[in-house]
């Protein structure tokens, strides 16, 4: 090619170039997407009133019932409180009946991801019911597509048709409660429970546990929080796919806000967080439970209680009025053991597989209304020492909930082990119960998780002493 016929060519380039230099950069943006309000011809409920039919078909047919809805022209209205964006929900929206103060909530199956993209927290969205069933699944109330007598996802293909949604993003207000006050009322809202902390032994120093990234953690990474005010427990669940679930837990106490749910079983409640900014533990002093204190100065002179365990078995304590029991769910619990001619109580955690427990070991009750001067005593056995894990509490006022008992810590001396040995035998005592009222049982708490948190105990010897 000439130059005669390069020269227009470049002075025009040139003349591009400069155009686009010239060009605001904004003019390249891509316009905002804009949402038109959807035109609703039907009949529009409340998500309360949905649930309500729910309740009455429940109450007919029993607890697995569902409700369906063909050839109707119903909708529910709803606002997004769920976030699959940091991967702790998957293919599921959350949504609440109200921006502030909501009294009803409902988790949607959608066979969809990412949702946050399009129906981002706080959105307002109508759901189309026609050919949509509800139920309880996984113990929270559940819309979906009925699938036998099951509640499953809509289909990727449909979710346009079925959920509608609205200009309007609001500002979301979370429903302050507290531990001791969840109900399946508050199922599927976002709350706020303040004053709570990580039990102590998962964010031991230099040994806290992550949100979900532990060996044993399968599908979600369960850890137990406690009120500081009552200190009634719940559990925080988090994905083992969630984006965070390597982060360590904090050790101080704050705040929860996300979702109220329920375990995969139906049968607990459950935090879930969207992101882990949820959690704000601000505040550098925990709550832990103080410490017994009661004076005497008397020798005791009668023995009140008594128990070496030689030549029983788990079931024979049992009989005698001891109860045993892993508060989650789980197979691990106290046994009987011998060594060297001794047979003693022992807990362990090692090879259990299970990524938290927490187990409760009660003595039979106790009655000191007619005592003076109660003083406890028995020996502990600490080996292959990874965390201090035991403890030991009082309460005048079980019943049958340990949950719902009021549990006093006791000065015991909890011994440390060795990291890959037994230590020896020594006195955790003694201990002065004199301060205790009426009847009581001594509680031995084991709180871990495999393989984090597995210290071996051996406890023996027990004994309570009075005038």
């Amino acid at each position: 090619m000439s130059t005669h016929y390069l020269k227009p060519i470049v002075f025009i380039f040139i003349l591009t170039l400069i155009a686009i230099r010239c060009t605001p950069e904004e003019d390249f943006k891509t316009p905002p997407l804009l949402i038109e309000e959807p035109i609703i011809n039907g009949t529009v409920m409340d998500l309360e009133a949905l649930l309500g039919i729910l309740a009455q078909e429940i109450e007919k047919e029993g607890e697995n019932a569902k409700a369906s809805f063909t050839d109707t022209n119903n909708y529910s209205i709803g606002y997004v409180v769920s976030s699959d964006k940091g991967g702790n929900f998957f293919k599921e929206l959350i949504l609440q009946n109200a921006a502030v103060n909501p009294t009803a909530g409902i988790r949607v199956l959608i066979d969809n991801a990412p949702l946050f993209t399009s129906y981002e927290f706080g959105r307002k969205v109508f759901i189309k019911l026609d050919g949509l069933s509800i139920g309880i699944e996984n113990g929270v109330p559940t819309l979906g597509v009925l699938d036998g007598n099951t509640i499953a996802a809509i289909p990727s293909f449909s979710v346009n048709e079925v959920i509608n949604r609205s200009s309007e993003v609001f500002a979301i207000t979370p429903l302050e409660t507290t531990i001791d006050n969840f109900t399946d009322r508050l199922l599927n809202l976002y709350v706020k429970v303040n004053n709570i902390q990580f039990n102590k032994n998962i964010v031991q120093e230099n040994n806290a546990f992550t949100f979900a990234a532990e060996p044993n953690d399968k599908f979600d990474g369960e850890r137990i929080i406690e009120s500081c005010e009552t200190g009634r427990t719940t559990i925080l669940s988090t994905s083992t796919f969630s984006d965070f679930r390597g982060l360590t837990l904090p050790n101080q106490q704050g705040s929860f806000t996300g979702i109220l749910t329920k375990n995969f079983l139906g049968n607990a409640y459950n935090l879930a967080l969207n992101d882990p900014d949820g959690l704000v533990f601000d505040i550098e002093n925990r709550c832990d439970p103080e410490v017994l204190t009661c004076t005497s100065t008397t020798e005791e002179k009668n023995v009140l209680f008594e128990e070496g365990f030689t030549g029983l078995k788990i079931k024979d304590l049992e009989e005698k009025g001891w109860i045993n029991i892993n508060l989650t769910k789980g197979d691990l619990d106290y046994d009987i053991a011998t060594f060297s001619e001794n047979e003693y109580v022992q807990i362990t955690g090692f090879r259990s597989k299970e990524p938290l427990y927490e187990i409760w070991l009660l003595s039979p009750e106790i009655d000191m209304s007619t005592t003076t001067d109660e003083v406890l005593n028995f020996d502990l056995q600490a080996g292959f020492d990874n965390g201090n894990i035991l403890q030991v509490f009082v309460s005048n006022d079980f019943t049958d909930d340990i949950n719902t008992a009021t549990w006093t810590l006791l000065d015991a001396q909890i011994p440390r082990g060795p990291i890959n040995a037994f230590g020896d035998f020594s006195p955790a005592g003694p201990i002065n119960l004199s301060c205790v009222e009426g009847s009581m049982r001594i509680g031995f708490k084991y709180v871990g998780g495999d393989p984090r948190a597995t210290t071996r105990y051996h406890i023996d010897n027990i004994k309570i002493k009075s005038n």
